[in-house]
Protein backbone atom coordinates (compact mmCIF):
# COMPACT_ATOMS: atom_id res chain seq x y z
CA UNK A 1 0.00 0.00 0.00
CA UNK A 2 1.51 3.60 -1.02
CA UNK A 3 2.00 5.87 1.92
CA UNK A 4 -0.22 9.26 2.13
CA UNK A 5 2.34 12.52 1.49
CA UNK A 6 2.39 13.09 5.05
CA UNK A 7 3.84 9.75 6.36
CA UNK A 8 6.33 9.57 3.27
CA UNK A 9 7.92 12.85 4.32
CA UNK A 10 8.45 11.67 7.92
CA UNK A 11 10.16 8.81 6.05
CA UNK A 12 12.80 10.76 4.58
CA UNK A 13 15.91 11.17 6.09
CA UNK A 14 18.10 14.15 6.65
CA UNK A 15 20.71 12.56 4.32
CA UNK A 16 18.49 11.41 1.46
CA UNK A 17 19.70 12.07 -1.66
CA UNK A 18 17.18 13.63 -4.60
CA UNK A 19 17.57 12.44 -7.67
CA UNK A 20 16.78 14.45 -10.75
CA UNK A 21 14.65 12.75 -12.95
CA UNK A 22 12.63 15.08 -15.34
CA UNK A 23 12.75 18.59 -16.44
CA UNK A 24 9.76 20.30 -17.91
CA UNK A 25 10.09 23.45 -19.98
CA UNK A 26 7.36 25.74 -19.39
CA UNK A 27 5.62 27.67 -22.21
CA UNK A 28 5.14 31.04 -20.38
CA UNK A 29 7.38 33.59 -17.80
CA UNK A 30 6.93 32.50 -14.82
CA UNK A 31 9.17 35.54 -13.44
CA UNK A 32 9.89 35.06 -9.67
CA UNK A 33 7.86 31.67 -8.81
CA UNK A 34 6.83 31.67 -5.04
CA UNK A 35 4.47 29.16 -4.61
CA UNK A 36 3.19 26.04 -5.43
CA UNK A 37 0.29 23.87 -5.01
CA UNK A 38 -2.23 21.66 -7.19
CA UNK A 39 -5.75 21.22 -7.75
CA UNK A 40 -7.60 18.50 -10.04
CA UNK A 41 -4.11 17.66 -11.12
CA UNK A 42 -2.83 20.90 -12.51
CA UNK A 43 -0.32 23.36 -10.55
CA UNK A 44 -1.24 26.15 -9.04
CA UNK A 45 2.00 28.86 -9.03
CA UNK A 46 2.47 32.37 -7.67
CA UNK A 47 5.07 34.93 -8.55
CA UNK A 48 6.71 37.99 -8.44
CA UNK A 49 7.19 40.02 -11.31
CA UNK A 50 10.04 42.65 -10.46
CA UNK A 51 9.84 45.89 -12.61
CA UNK A 52 11.99 48.36 -10.22
CA UNK A 53 13.19 46.70 -7.29
CA UNK A 54 12.99 47.97 -3.57
CA UNK A 55 15.82 49.56 -1.94
CA UNK A 56 17.33 49.94 1.19
CA UNK A 57 17.82 53.45 2.53
CA UNK A 58 19.53 54.49 5.72
CA UNK A 59 18.22 57.17 7.77
CA UNK A 60 18.47 58.60 11.06
CA UNK A 61 16.05 56.42 12.21
CA UNK A 62 17.24 53.64 10.69
CA UNK A 63 17.34 51.44 7.19
CA UNK A 64 13.90 51.68 5.45
CA UNK A 65 13.22 50.89 1.95
CA UNK A 66 11.53 52.02 -1.11
CA UNK A 67 8.39 50.14 -1.87
CA UNK A 68 9.49 48.96 -5.55
CA UNK A 69 7.02 48.36 -8.44
CA UNK A 70 6.01 45.06 -9.74
CA UNK A 71 3.24 42.39 -10.44
CA UNK A 72 1.94 39.79 -8.87
CA UNK A 73 0.98 36.61 -10.78
CA UNK A 74 -1.14 33.42 -9.80
CA UNK A 75 -0.66 30.65 -12.70
CA UNK A 76 -2.13 27.55 -13.65
CA UNK A 77 -0.51 24.97 -15.24
CA UNK A 78 -0.19 21.35 -16.52
CA UNK A 79 2.26 18.84 -15.71
CA UNK A 80 3.70 19.41 -18.79
CA UNK A 81 4.61 22.93 -18.44
CA UNK A 82 1.46 24.16 -20.65
CA UNK A 83 -0.17 27.90 -18.88
CA UNK A 84 -3.78 27.07 -18.13
CA UNK A 85 -5.24 30.07 -17.00
CA UNK A 86 -3.41 33.28 -16.06
CA UNK A 87 -4.77 36.03 -13.12
CA UNK A 88 -2.83 39.25 -12.23
CA UNK A 89 -2.84 39.84 -8.04
CA UNK A 90 -2.48 42.92 -5.70
CA UNK A 91 -2.85 46.90 -6.48
CA UNK A 92 -0.01 49.52 -6.63
CA UNK A 93 2.79 48.91 -4.58
CA UNK A 94 1.35 45.35 -3.05
CA UNK A 95 2.01 43.41 -6.10
CA UNK A 96 4.86 41.16 -4.80
CA UNK A 97 2.84 37.67 -4.66
CA UNK A 98 3.91 34.99 -1.98
CA UNK A 99 2.78 31.49 -0.89
CA UNK A 100 -0.01 29.63 -1.60
CA UNK A 101 -2.10 26.86 -0.62
CA UNK A 102 -4.96 24.65 -1.60
CA UNK A 103 -7.01 23.61 1.37
CA UNK A 104 -9.09 20.51 -1.07
CA UNK A 105 -11.55 23.56 -2.26
CA UNK A 106 -9.84 26.77 -2.49
CA UNK A 107 -6.70 28.20 -3.47
CA UNK A 108 -5.46 31.37 -0.69
CA UNK A 109 -2.77 33.37 -1.97
CA UNK A 110 -0.77 36.52 -0.32
CA UNK A 111 0.48 39.32 -1.97
CA UNK A 112 2.22 41.94 -0.12
CA UNK A 113 4.47 45.00 -0.64
CA UNK A 114 8.20 43.75 -1.04
CA UNK A 115 9.82 45.07 2.15
CA UNK A 116 9.34 44.64 6.15
CA UNK A 117 6.61 46.14 8.44
CA UNK A 118 4.44 46.56 5.40
CA UNK A 119 0.68 44.82 4.12
CA UNK A 120 -0.84 42.43 2.75
CA UNK A 121 -3.97 41.03 0.52
CA UNK A 122 -4.82 37.69 0.83
CA UNK A 123 -7.18 36.61 -1.61
CA UNK A 124 -9.00 33.28 -2.09
CA UNK A 125 -9.38 31.46 -5.82
CA UNK A 126 -12.25 29.13 -6.70
CA UNK A 127 -10.70 26.74 -9.33
CA UNK A 128 -13.98 25.28 -10.52
CA UNK A 129 -15.34 29.01 -10.81
CA UNK A 130 -11.87 30.79 -12.37
CA UNK A 131 -12.70 33.33 -9.47
CA UNK A 132 -10.75 35.59 -7.56
CA UNK A 133 -11.79 37.00 -4.30
CA UNK A 134 -10.12 39.10 -1.77
CA UNK A 135 -10.33 37.43 1.95
CA UNK A 136 -8.85 40.09 4.04
CA UNK A 137 -5.91 42.59 4.61
CA UNK A 138 -2.98 42.80 6.89
CA UNK A 139 -0.94 45.32 8.33
CA UNK A 140 2.11 43.48 7.78
CA UNK A 141 3.73 41.52 5.19
CA UNK A 142 3.09 37.83 5.17
CA UNK A 143 5.35 35.75 3.49
CA UNK A 144 3.54 32.43 3.27
CA UNK A 145 0.20 30.66 4.12
CA UNK A 146 -1.48 27.16 4.69
CA UNK A 147 -4.67 26.22 6.18
CA UNK A 148 -4.71 23.41 8.91
CA UNK A 149 -6.77 20.14 7.92
CA UNK A 150 -8.24 20.18 11.55
CA UNK A 151 -9.18 23.27 12.42
CA UNK A 152 -9.77 25.97 9.33
CA UNK A 153 -7.18 28.35 10.28
CA UNK A 154 -4.57 29.52 8.73
CA UNK A 155 -1.15 29.86 9.30
CA UNK A 156 1.16 32.64 7.97
CA UNK A 157 4.51 34.01 8.41
CA UNK A 158 5.84 37.76 7.77
CA UNK A 159 9.04 38.93 6.38
CA UNK A 160 11.98 36.81 6.29
CA UNK A 161 9.68 33.78 8.85
CA UNK A 162 10.53 36.02 11.82
CA UNK A 163 6.61 35.87 13.25
CA UNK A 164 4.32 33.10 12.87
CA UNK A 165 0.84 34.03 12.58
CA UNK A 166 -2.15 32.07 13.25
CA UNK A 167 -5.20 33.49 11.71
CA UNK A 168 -9.01 33.11 11.08
CA UNK A 169 -10.08 33.20 7.62
CA UNK A 170 -10.91 36.70 7.82
CA UNK A 171 -7.78 38.07 9.16
CA UNK A 172 -8.42 38.12 12.91
CA UNK A 173 -5.25 37.06 15.03
CA UNK A 174 -5.73 33.84 16.75
CA UNK A 175 -2.66 33.27 17.90
CA UNK A 176 0.92 33.19 16.93
CA UNK A 177 4.98 33.27 17.99
CA UNK A 178 8.18 35.30 17.07
CA UNK A 179 10.75 32.68 15.29
CA UNK A 180 13.90 32.67 17.86
CA UNK A 181 16.25 31.75 14.81
CA UNK A 182 17.56 34.24 12.07
CA UNK A 183 19.24 31.73 9.83
CA UNK A 184 15.46 30.66 8.82
CA UNK A 185 13.83 32.18 6.12
CA UNK A 186 10.43 31.29 5.26
CA UNK A 187 9.21 31.44 1.35
CA UNK A 188 6.29 28.64 1.08
CA UNK A 189 4.86 26.23 3.99
CA UNK A 190 2.51 23.05 3.50
CA UNK A 191 0.29 22.13 6.40
CA UNK A 192 1.04 18.60 6.81
CA UNK A 193 -0.31 15.88 9.59
CA UNK A 194 3.15 14.38 10.16
CA UNK A 195 6.37 15.30 11.46
CA UNK A 196 9.93 14.74 9.58
CA UNK A 197 12.92 14.08 11.24
CA UNK A 198 13.59 17.80 11.45
CA UNK A 199 10.54 18.61 12.89
CA UNK A 200 7.62 19.92 11.19
CA UNK A 201 7.62 19.75 7.34
CA UNK A 202 8.33 23.35 5.51
CA UNK A 203 8.87 24.06 2.17
CA UNK A 204 11.23 26.80 0.44
CA UNK A 205 10.66 28.77 -2.88
CA UNK A 206 7.85 26.91 -5.18
CA UNK A 207 7.30 23.25 -4.40
CA UNK A 208 5.10 20.29 -4.37
CA UNK A 209 5.43 16.90 -3.25
CA UNK A 210 3.59 13.68 -4.78
CA UNK A 211 4.06 9.83 -3.65
CA UNK A 212 6.26 8.15 -6.77
CA UNK A 213 5.82 4.19 -5.56
CA UNK A 214 5.66 2.57 -2.23
CA UNK A 215 9.10 3.60 -1.57
CA UNK A 216 9.40 6.64 -2.81
CA UNK A 217 8.64 10.81 -2.93
CA UNK A 218 8.56 12.77 -5.65
CA UNK A 219 9.41 16.99 -5.55
CA UNK A 220 8.84 19.51 -7.88
CA UNK A 221 10.20 22.57 -7.93
CA UNK A 222 10.49 25.62 -9.99
CA UNK A 223 13.84 27.46 -8.51
CA UNK A 224 14.53 29.57 -11.41
CA UNK A 225 13.09 33.27 -12.57
CA UNK A 226 12.26 33.89 -16.02
CA UNK A 227 11.16 36.83 -18.16
CA UNK A 228 10.42 34.72 -21.36
CA UNK A 229 8.59 31.51 -22.40
CA UNK A 230 11.08 28.34 -22.02
CA UNK A 231 13.19 29.83 -20.05
CA UNK A 232 12.73 27.73 -16.94
CA UNK A 233 11.30 24.27 -16.09
CA UNK A 234 9.47 22.54 -14.13
CA UNK A 235 11.98 20.36 -11.77
CA UNK A 236 10.85 16.69 -10.61
CA UNK A 237 12.96 14.66 -7.99
CA UNK A 238 12.83 11.92 -6.24
CA UNK A 239 14.27 10.44 -2.78
CA UNK A 240 14.26 6.82 -1.12
CA UNK A 241 12.17 6.49 1.77
CA UNK A 242 13.82 4.81 5.08
CA UNK A 243 11.89 1.71 6.00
Amino acid sequence: MKPTVDEAIARVARAAEWVLVDMVPLDFACHQPQGMDRADGSFFVSSAEILRPAEATTGPHGTSYTPGTGRGHLFEMSRRGRLLRHWELGEDTVYHAGGLTHDGQFVWVTVAEDRPDSRSIVYRLDPATGEVEEMFRYPDHLRDIARDPETGLLHAATWGGRRVLVLSTDGEPVGGAPVPSRHVDVQDCAAVTAHSPAGRAVTVRAVDFEIADTDRLRLYALPDDSSAPGETCLLVLEAALRG
